[in-house]
């Protein structure tokens, strides 16, 4: 399925690289919210068996502990995660699974009952551009 953006209200077209980001970043959702459980549960392992903090005579600005890298990526999966529910959150009720169906599933949408969620779609993916700091 092509993908295409609504032009008919020019302040929300993006670039077709932002679109595509922005499209592509709604359909990682998922894998990024169960890679945040994973973190998130490695990270409570090593809280409890106390290798949360290691003193090494390295200079931590040179050089990441695991640890480190593991709440980064926790943090810039969030960061990610909540700016796409922001936008989820801006759309109206009654069209939100017509464009997530559109966008994850790539449901064409031929049987939803009317063109209004393509308005809502456009919005929601300008808006992730937007959150995500990509536009």
């Amino acid at each position: 399925m092509r993908e295409w953006q609504q032009t008919r209200f020019k302040k929300y077209v993006l670039p077709d690289a932002v679109y595509y980001q922005s499209l592509w970043a709604v359909r990682d959702l998922e894998r990024m919210e169960a890679r945040i459980k994973e973190l998130s549960d490695t990270i409570d392992a090593m809280e409890r068996s106390g290798s949360l903090v290691k003193e090494t005579g390295i200079s931590y600005g040179i050089v990441r502990t695991p640890t480190e890298n593991t709440a980064m990526e926790k943090a810039m999966l969030e960061e990610r995660v909540r700016g796409i529910h922001t936008a989820i959150s801006h759309i109206p009720d009654g069209y939100r699974s017509y464009v997530l169906s559109n966008i994850i599933m790539k449901n064409p949408g031929k049987t939803f009952p009317n063109k209004v969620w393509r308005i809502w779609k456009q919005r929601f993916l300008y808006d992730v551009a937007v959150n995500l700091s990509i536009l």
